[in-house]
């Protein structure tokens, strides 16, 4: 194999593994998606729950070890 096909095959394959890298590691899409309100109200939701849950655990966690 000389040099030159070398190079060659060696270029494809990093142009092949970045093609794959950019799918595999989430690349963002192109398009804006939509803004659909029951999304938002789900994250909503879910960020005010996990605010509770962490206070609810911190109580826990202060009550049970620190509070003897």
């Amino acid at each position: 194999m000389k040099k030159s096909e070398r190079e060659e095959e060696a270029r494809a394959a990093l142009k092949r593994l970045y093609q794959q890298s950019e799918k595999i590691l989430g690349a963002q899409p192109i398009e804006k998606p939509e803004d659909d309100r029951i999304e938002i109200l789900g994250k909503r939701i879910a960020r005010i729950l996990s605010v509770i849950l962490l206070a609810g655990l911190l109580v826990y966690l202060w009550r049970t070890y620190l509070n003897g």
